[in-house]
């Protein structure tokens, strides 16, 4: 008779942990959900941002500024500005550009820098990135552009929405 009763308790005292167990559970995913559909998707502190978007194609271009036969720079950095600028806007929707500098060793063997200009370029097609380069080689009288092509998630932020 006491074997059967050791059974018959031990089976009670897995009911009793098996079901605190499940309650646990649903109590946790109940709170996430209810934290997760108060906030839009975002966490009650606001601080992570929702990439709902799709994966994108983003272009660099780095664009040097000296002239491919004299190695100097021939046109000002502005007016250099202006004409990729005007080049950019028949082919793309937009971008991002920085100044910067660069250096490397050429193919003469001599360490020379450049004034560079460097282009972000988002939702656009690689032929238009093509076209785009073809004509700054052109204008600016370049040997070659830097290009990098990378995969990126991009979203806008428009800033935190406020729920009263």
């Amino acid at each position: 008779m006491r074997i059967h009763e050791e059974k018959d308790g031990s089976h009670k005292k897995w009911l009793v942990t098996i079901t605190i167990l499940a309650v646990n559970l649903a109590l946790t995913v109940g709170v996430i959900v209810y934290l997760l559909a108060g906030t839009g998707g975002r966490p009650a502190d606001g601080g992570s941002l929702n990439f709902e978007s799709d994966e994108r194609v983003q272009y660099v271009l780095y664009i040097g500024t000296n002239d491919k036969d004299t190695y100097e720079q021939m046109i000002p950095t502005e007016e250099a500005v202006e004409i990729v600028n005007a080049i950019i806007a028949r082919h793309a929707g937009g971008y991002t550009m920085q100044y910067s500098v660069g250096g490397w060793v050429d193919e003469r063997d001599l360490w020379t820098h450049e004034n560079t200009l460097v282009y972000t370029l988002s939702w656009i097609e690689e032929e238009a990135v093509r076209a785009i380069m073809d004509e700054v080689l052109a204008a600016l009288n370049q040997n070659s552009i830097l290009v990098e092509k990378s995969t990126v998630l991009s979203v806008f932020y428009s800033g935190e929405e406020r729920h009263e």
